[in-house]
């Protein structure tokens, strides 16, 4: 897993269409909003529509809202759509070998793996709504 400036971008958009309620919202005004790239955000809603997160609608009033209530999506959600799937350690990746000598058997392997799991949890438990009121 990895946290990268495709998962905050989508991140800080989100939280932008938490905060507007049940009003859609413009690629535009949210780029404008939060001082991002307008076709950066179209590839990375393209992803959260085809995973459901957000919903868009066309016409004058047209643009993106939240599929879900902010309380119901979670950071971990996010990162799993947005990031090539693969693990934060190369320990716990398949192609780990390539990257350490001991194929990934030693005893540091099970901090990692534990780190990881704490981190997946964490992740899964905060919500957006979480994140809207800070």
């Amino acid at each position: 897993m990895k946290f990268s400036t495709r998962t905050s971008y989508a991140l800080r958009a989100l939280i932008c269409l938490a905060k507007s309620g049940s009003q859609s919202m413009s690629l535009a005004a949210i780029a404008k909003s939060e001082r991002l790239p307008v076709k950066y955000l179209e590839a990375i809603f393209a992803d959260l529509k085809k995973a459901r997160v957000v919903v868009s609608s066309h016409g004058m009033r047209g643009g993106y809202k939240l599929a879900k209530k902010p309380g119901a999506l979670s950071v971990l959600t996010v990162v799993k759509i947005l990031e090539k799937p693969g693990q934060m350690f190369y320990c716990l990746s398949a192609r780990g070998k390539k990257y350490c000598r001991n194929s990934c058997h030693c005893s540091v392997k099970k901090v990692v793996e534990k780190l990881n799991r704490t981190i997946n949890q964490t992740l899964g438990k905060v919500k957006l709504q979480e994140l809207v009121k800070n």
